[in-house]
């Protein structure tokens, strides 16, 4: 018999079995139990956290014989026959490659069809995000009003890109990332299964490295055995999966904490000599980071952590863009070992032991402005009106068009008034502190605004709108505002797309290093 991989092998075949997802087995598992089943439904997360072999286990529970308390019972020969893939009434398409208009009109046209051999009919449409729309389209009525012995199951990693109307449509499950703590359960029983001895902290890094998704982490454990049977080990599982060194990354982030960019570099020379992926080696100093803002109690480090958790955050996609990521990462370490980002004032700056250095920095800084600003005032002419950053107005609205470039344009032209929100910063720390650096960096650039009916984030980044957007995101922001400062409003979020390129303004760099300046009409 040929080799079956371990996540098919070990795939639940119960709700029971699926792990981390309890409040939606719970509900499935009602419903069957009270024949109440739903025409449609939808099951969103991220990759490997059950939503297929849940869709699976659905089919057969609402077909089964013999079920026994919403489960089915895998016994009968309705429930071996789906488990075979013999029944011609159970169907699973995949979005991704049969997205076009006719795939969906074979489905219309088959659903008229009475089943052969089972209750209800199932379509289970894995990533369903990938339909044309056309396809969608097409797919709307049936969805809508289908026959009664058919069920639509769709499956996709990506809410967000779905149409409303379909969404309206379809009764909706979000399935979370599986914690470590389950994950690690998991693998030991694969192992305890497969007769092969382990080292815990093999398991526990292979938990980790597979971030939250269960497929993820059967699939590393299936490479890892294949080069050791008998026995799991930690080390060996770094020479694999092409880790990088732990001491590296120590030193690194010590080097960072340092000011010494020189040793920082020399480590990081380390990582790309050996090939490793850079990407990894700035979400492993990230890590290390973050473990270093949660357990240090000194306001002025947290700061300082907060800025570098956010560059290094940023850096991540830098470094999937560039055609020499190698250089960006190098540059992004000296930023870090200059003390740039750190908010730090000069007589904080005095007691820190690398000040002098800092202070002639900032020194030659102040030269360089003042000097270009010379430059320009020398090259241009005309009337010259002295003028000062100007401070945050207290009030906006639509009047102030031109002074808020920043703000959204469907807020404003729905003439709601709002102010800065006091609490923008704060509620920025709270979700970094909380370990959520994916929701913080899409945070970092936004704009916080407060109105009398709801908290408003406007962001000109259309990748950070696509996490802002996600219920994940609004309910963890809503919470902080909640527990934090008591406040109860709904979270709107809109995407301002601009088109000017205000990162080479001259007035920006001014406003950005607080320096005042004279302005030429």
């Amino acid at each position: 018999m040929a080799y079956v991989a371990l996540y098919r092998k070990y795939r639940p075949i119960t709700f029971d079995n699926i792990l981390g997802q309890e409040s939606v087995t719970k509900i499935l598992k009602n419903q069957i139990k009270t024949g109440k089943i739903s025409h449609a439904y939808l099951f969103s997360g991220t990759r490997g956290t059950g939503k297929t072999s849940a869709a699976k286990v659905f089919a057969r529970a609402i077909n089964c014989l013999n079920p026994k308390d919403g489960e089915p019972c895998n016994e009968c020969e309705i429930c071996k026959s789906i488990l075979s893939g013999n029944t011609t009434d159970v169907i699973e398409m995949d979005a991704a490659s049969n997205n076009s208009v006719e795939n969906i009109r074979q489905i219309r046209q088959e659903v008229v069809y009475a089943t052969v051999d089972v209750k209800y009919r199932v379509y289970i449409i894995d990533e369903v995000h990938m339909l044309t729309t056309s396809a969608f389209n097409a797919l709307l009525k049936t969805l809508e009003e289908p026959p009664e012995n058919v069920v639509f199951i769709l499956a996709t990693t990506e809410q967000h890109k779905i149409p409303v109307t379909i969404l309206s449509r379809c009764l909706r499950f979000d399935f979370n990332r599986i914690s470590e703590e389950n994950i690690i359960e998991r693998l030991k029983y694969v192992l305890n299964e497969e007769n092969i001895k382990y080292e815990d902290e093999a398991v526990e890094y292979i938990a980790k490295l597979a971030d939250g998704g269960m497929r993820d982490a059967l699939s590393i454990l299936d490479r890892c055995i294949s080069e050791n049977q008998e026995k799991l080990e930690y080390n060996s599982i770094l020479n694999i999966v092409g880790a990088i060194d732990r001491d590296v990354i120590t030193n690194t982030v010590q080097n960072i904490l340092d000011y010494d960019a020189i040793k920082a570099n020399e480590n990081t020379d380390l990582v790309i000599k050996k090939g490793k992926d850079l990407r990894q080696f700035a979400y492993e100093l990230n890590e290390e980071f973050l473990k270093l803002l949660i357990s240090n109690k000194d306001e002025n480090l947290k700061t300082r952590y907060i800025k570098i958790i956010d560059r290094l955050s940023k850096l991540d996609n830098e470094l999937k863009q560039s055609i020499r990521p190698e250089i960006v990462l190098k540059a992004c370490i000296v930023e870090l070992c200059s003390g740039t980002i750190s908010s730090y004032t000069k007589d904080s700056i005095e007691t820190d032991k690398t000040s002098d250095v800092l202070l002639k920095k900032i020194s030659s800084l102040e030269q360089e402005v003042l000097a270009l600003k010379e430059n320009i005032n020398k090259l241009q002419t005309g009337k010259i009106i002295n003028k000062e950053i100007a401070p945050k107005k207290e009030k906006l609205s639509v009047n102030n068009k031109k002074e808020e470039k920043n703000i959204d344009t469907k807020i404003l032209e729905s003439d709601i008034k709002y102010t800065d929100f006091e609490y923008a910063e704060d509620v920025k720390k709270k979700i970094i502190e909380s370990g959520k650096i994916k929701l913080y960096s899409a945070l970092a650039g936004a704009k916080i605004i407060d109105t009398d009916s709801f908290i408003g984030i406007i962001t000109t980044n259309s990748f950070a709108y696509n996490i802002l957007r996600q219920e994940e995101s609004i309910s963890g922001i809503k919470e902080v505002l909640l527990n934090e400062f008591s406040i109860d409003k709904p979270v709107r979020v809109e995407l301002n797309e601009q088109n000017e390129e205000e990162s080479i303004s001259i007035e920006k760099m001014f406003a950005e290093n607080d320096v005042k300046y004279t302005k030429i009409d």
